[in-house]
């Protein structure tokens, strides 16, 4: 269930190798990613060791939880894929091109197998995770203050699937050591869309959530306090999951 690492890159090459253990054992995988820097260290070992052991990424399909959405005469949508702190510009920009490391064509992760929810209609997400088999492993990581995983804060439901959610100022608060070129608060997006609690314990074969770092100490003693869900501190849904592992190293206990 927890297991320590003596610090983060240690910790990164274990889920590396574990992830694409499972890769080339089924020649497949649906992969559920957090963009930010939680596991960032993971995509660069998930990127070199893919092509020092030779395993293909082109059977690897990433599933994306979450986008900043912006609300404009009651309507709302994405933010531009080009802003420094969209989700979709870091899939593309940071977790293709660290997996793609020395990759050729034939061997490497496809933008059209990086998937990200619909704002037209957000659950239809869900019907195509499940159109896919699931998610196979879904990486998950926890707010360092509130607790929130992809964009569901305290105010979220349970059996929520996909939808459009209003931040929390915690959350965004947070976003604002994820993306750095943020200088206030009133620049971080005050709505987001993502993945729903339900998507995330339903629709995983087996999650694991990762807590690395001496900011993540609070989320480390609250998931461990807890040892069950807790809408409180939503990361705890790991709990829910069909199987799941909590992975953290040294500074963060």
């Amino acid at each position: 269930m927890f297991k320590t690492y003596k610090n983060e890159n240690e910790l990164a090459k274990y889920l590396a190798l574990e992830i694409l253990k499972h890769l080339k054992k089924n020649k497949k995988l649906v992969l559920g990613c957090p963009g930010g820097r939680s596991l960032k260290k993971t995509y660069y070992y998930l990127g070199k060791l893919s092509y020092e052991l030779k395993i293909s990424l082109d059977k690897l399909i990433i599933i994306m939880m979450d986008e900043y959405v912006i609300k404009y005469k009651g309507k709302y949508r994405l933010v531009d894929p080009k802003s420094h702190f969209s989700c979709v510009r870091f899939s593309r920009q940071v977790i293709k091109k660290l997996l793609n490391y020395k990759k050729n064509k034939s061997n490497s992760l496809k933008l059209k197998n990086i998937l990200f929810p619909p704002i037209e209609n957000p659950k239809n997400y869900d019907k195509k995770i499940k159109q896919l088999g699931g998610i196979d492993i879904f990486l998950l990581a926890s707010g360092s203050s509130d607790g929130h995983v992809a964009f569901n804060n305290i105010y979220s439901k349970l059996y929520q699937k996909t939808h459009i959610t209003k931040l929390s100022k915690k959350t965004r608060s947070d976003n604002m050591k994820t993306f750095t070129h943020f200088n206030k608060i009133n620049e971080v997006p005050q709505y987001g869309l993502t993945v729903g609690l339900n998507t995330i314990f339903s629709l995983s074969k087996k999650a694991i959530l990762v807590l690395s770092g001496k900011e993540k100490r609070v989320a480390y003693r609250k998931i461990k306090n807890l040892n069950k869900f807790n809408i409180k501190w939503p990361a705890s849904i790991v709990f829910k999951c069909k199987k799941y592992r909590i992975y953290s190293d040294k500074l963060a206990i």
